[in-house]
């Protein structure tokens, strides 16, 4: 878009600074908050606890965004988190704080215990990834095979990344770390420069920033959070209610099925065009938060246009699009084969599958699972039935919920950037534009869904408050 403005869009805009603050009270700023997934819900939250006066416009007819517990269509009062749907500890400190502030019952999620593998066709259970046999057999160096004879198979690109990681002293400013020549190759070539195996790059290798990839595992460990923590939770009864709870404080400054289709900002204000339930609409504040993800947020005309920098961040944003795959059985067919629920098959149709909704009274058994893009639950079943190895599942029900055809968020977590990429977007993407904040996944230095999303949404309120 060009940056150049008409007569007409210089008076709007120089209207905005005539705005008053609501009842001419000192301190108190009125916020727009755009987007109503749990970034933009607690960062409502936030403000409103502080005294501001905030409107939060939601495109869809519900709250919550990608954390979104699927019930319909189940028995037995069964349900499954159709989104994000785990929290680690520690790593979720951010989440955490809310789940005692608001005493949310919670649940260990047994869904990474005893994993199996599906590997070239053949199944490895934890105890054969571990085998020095077994894993010599899937084309690991000595080094490599010694490595996982002491740590989980997932942990495996940690033998690589790790003596990088204290090069970090700050996980907010990755270019500080001496290490800015990794931005120039992938992660695949780093590790086969430092004398990974062919075997192993088939499981750790990747094509994004090596700097990025380091960069990832120095936050983690800094927060004391191993690659793939072993031990994860959920809420009881869906981690829904986190956004419903915040929903539910914010009550009526929350307007469903009002997208916004224009942004306008100005040194002292801001002014949104939206639809409210197909009425055109306009709402005026003194700041914007921006908390739907950086692929809708690219597709609005805003006056004045960001700059050159700022524009390419939010356009290119890389995104990957998941199904979340649900089905309901008659019983818990697993524990009768005394086969472990917890499986991944490394199948684009069904990736991994897990059991769920565990303290549910009833005889039948749910099962969770993830496919890659716009999968289907024919394709899902068909995928779970061919590699399941007993003989009493007893599937009855196969449901999907399938985010890359949602029309408001599509976009599931940001994906790593390419080589030589990673200054493009750090830290010109999280950071404010005059009156204009950004809040979500990808607006952290760690896209762990809802942990990233509250951590940003609780960085970007302090800094509205303090301004």
């Amino acid at each position: 878009m060009s940056t150049s403005m008409t007569r007409r869009e210089a008076l709007k805009l120089a209207s905005l600074a005539l705005v008053p603050q609501q009842d001419g009270r000192q301190g108190v700023k009125r916020v727009i908050v755009a987007g109503a997934g749990i970034g933009g819900l607690s960062c409502a939250w936030e403000l409103m606890r502080r005294g501001h006066d905030v409107s939060v416009l939601e495109a869809s007819a519900r709250t919550g965004g990608h954390v979104f517990t699927f019930r319909e269509g189940l028995d037995d009062g069964l349900y499954a988190d159709g989104g994000a749907e785990h929290f680690t500890q520690p790593g979720y400190e951010k989440f955490w704080s809310y789940v005692r502030q608001f005493n949310l019952p919670f649940l260990y999620y047994p869904r990474r215990e005893h994993l199996l593998r599906w590997i070239d066709g053949r199944m490895y259970t934890p105890e054969m990834l571990a085998d020095p046999k077994a894993l010599g057999e899937l084309g690991l160096n000595r080094r490599e095979i010694e490595f996982l004879g002491q740590h989980p198979f997932a942990e495996l690109s940690s033998l690589y990344l790790g003596p990088y990681l204290d090069s970090f002293a700050d996980e907010y400013r990755p270019f500080d770390a001496g290490l800015n020549a990794l931005d120039q190759i992938s992660s695949a070539d780093l590790f086969r420069k430092d004398g990974a195996s062919a075997g192993a790059l088939r499981f750790i290798g990747g094509r994004g920033s090596a700097l990025q990839a380091v960069w990832h595992a120095a936050i983690l460990k800094r927060r004391g959070v191993p690659l793939f923590p072993p031990k994860v939770f959920r809420l009881v009864g869906g981690n829904q209610t986190l956004p419903d709870t915040f929903a539910g404080r914010l009550g009526t400054r929350i307007k469903l099925q009002s997208p916004i289709t224009a942004i306008e900002h100005g040194t002292s204000g801001v002014r949104v065009n939206y639809l409210e339930n197909g009425t055109p609409a306009r709402m005026e504040g003194d700041y914007l938060v921006c908390a739907m993800s950086a692929r809708m947020l690219a597709r609005l005309p805003v006056t004045p246009a960001w700059p050159a920098d700022k524009g390419f961040a939010i356009g290119n944003v890389p995104y990957y699009h998941d199904t979340r795959v649900i089905f309901q059985s008659r019983s818990r067919f697993w524990e009768r084969d005394s086969i472990s629920p917890n499986m991944q098959f490394g199948d684009t149709s069904l990736g991994s599958a897990w059991s769920a909704s565990e303290e549910v009274k009833t005889a039948r058994g749910l099962l969770a699972g993830t496919a890659s893009g716009a999968g289907t639950a024919e394709r899902a079943l068909a995928t779970y039935k061919k590699y399941y190895p007993g003989r009493s599942e007893d599937i009855e029900k196969a449901n999907v919920v399938v985010w890359a055809l949602d029309p408001w968020a599509s976009a599931c977590e940001r994906t790593s950037y390419a080589p030589g990429q990673l200054a493009k977007f750090w830290p010109i993407l999280i950071e404010p534009h005059g009156r204009v904040h950004f809040v979500g996944a990808y607006a952290d230095n760690l896209n762990w869904g809802m942990e990233a999303a509250t951590r940003s949404a609780n960085r970007v309120a302090e800094a509205i408050h303090r301004l």
